[in-house]
């Protein structure tokens, strides 16, 4: 999304953030509010007063009697609302449906976490970026959902940075939830880093990818001097390999025009929304870079005292399927803990095996676990 802005010259730099900002401007509408509670179906959309900062989350549902399941997106700072399934694009089929059947069975909580989409602000203290902050936005947001909907608990789904929120939160506050899943479990993201490298590696070498090897030679490997322009150009070649989508992932690229678009176009964000993503893509990321090379879940959350199921993809590198089933086994949980393997998948098993993903959440999360 900012490759645009990297040519050097600089008189086809003003001329692309000229017309960067026609294109906003005229696919722009007004980001848009809502709030609908019916006698079975709910719908809310709003800015939420969270750990002192508003932020933006969706909750919806076909049947407000229904079990929440609060979703705590990627990223970090990936954005949600663009990909949200009532948008014009919507999601792609797979995604989209798989989310309209989740309202069928859950009340789903869409939040996009402070520093991303309408979440962000330029007066958004930097300071505030810490993972702990992030479980304790959840904890308010937590308390803020079953207030509004009159229930006790809420399930919690983490997926690959909301992973490592979620563990903590779900080890924390226990009390809460009624069960925790996750998928692109991650559990020490800095060796985790090292592993998609060592990936790359010997994919690159194995068919001898010139390209691929003169690029990995400038990456920094020492742990502290490796940053997140290394960490990025290394997931786009774990994209190649099949780590984030085990099938047609060398099809097309790690970004393409369509998941540009439809950010660009999102009716959700207002004109400076979508500003801000152009201008503050990585601010998330960039923020938390460092914390999460200290984080470890073996040692930060080696106990969770609901049931929790992880449901992960086989191919998996860009979060470690490896990591992600050696945390499940250290992993105490007197509650039980199953884990669930997706052949057919890497990062984004609701994505790859729509079907087995939702007959794995009804069958065995919500019935394990039913309120």
């Amino acid at each position: 999304m900012c490759m645009v802005f990297m040519n050097e010259d600089r008189f086809f730099r003003l001329r692309a953030v000229v017309f960067l900002m026609a294109l906003l401007l005229l696919v722009s509408c007004s980001a848009y509010r809502a709030s609908v509670l019916e006698e079975e179906g709910i719908y809310v959309y709003n800015k939420v007063k969270i750990g002192g900062v508003s932020q933006s989350v969706m909750i919806r549902g076909t049947d407000k009697n229904n079990p929440v399941m609060l979703y705590l997106h990627g990223g970090p700072g990936y954005p949600l609302f663009p990909l949200d399934p009532s948008a014009p694009l919507g999601w792609d089929d797979h995604e989209g449906r798989m989310m309209r059947r989740l309202e069928e069975e859950f009340t789903m909580v869409y939040w996009e976490q402070r520093g991303t989409g309408r979440s962000f602000s330029w007066r958004l203290p930097d300071d505030s970026m810490t993972v702990d902050r992030f479980v304790y936005d959840t904890r308010e947001l937590v308390d803020y959902v079953t207030g509004l909907l009159g229930h006790e608990k809420v399930f919690l789904w983490g997926h690959s940075w909301g992973s490592n929120v979620g563990a903590l939160y779900a080890s924390r506050y226990p009390e809460t939830l009624y069960a925790y899943m996750s998928t692109g479990q991650s559990v020490e993201p800095l060796k985790n880093e090292r592993l998609c490298y060592e990936f790359v590696l010997e994919n690159a070498l194995e068919e001898n990818n010139r390209r691929a090897l003169r690029q990995l030679e400038r990456v920094d490997t020492i742990p502290e001097k490796y940053g997140v322009r290394d960490a990025l150009l290394v997931r786009r070649w774990v994209f190649h390999y099949g780590g984030i989508v085990y099938e047609g992932s060398d099809e097309r690229p790690y970004v393409d025009i369509p998941d540009i678009w439809r950010v660009l176009t999102a009716p959700q964000y207002s004109l400076i929304d979508k500003i801000n993503l152009v201008l503050k893509p990585y601010y998330s990321i960039n923020q938390l870079w460092d914390p999460l090379k200290e984080l470890n879940l073996t040692r930060d959350a080696p106990r969770i005292d609901v049931p929790v199921f992880f449901l992960v993809g086989r191919h998996d590198i860009i979060v470690s399927a490896k990591l992600a089933e050696e945390y499940f086994n250290m992993l105490d949980a007197p509650a039980g803990k199953t884990l669930v393997w997706f052949e057919k998948s890497a990062h984004r098993p609701y994505h790859e095996e729509p079907d087995k993903f939702l007959d794995v959440i009804t069958q065995q999360v919500r019935q394990k676990a039913v309120p």
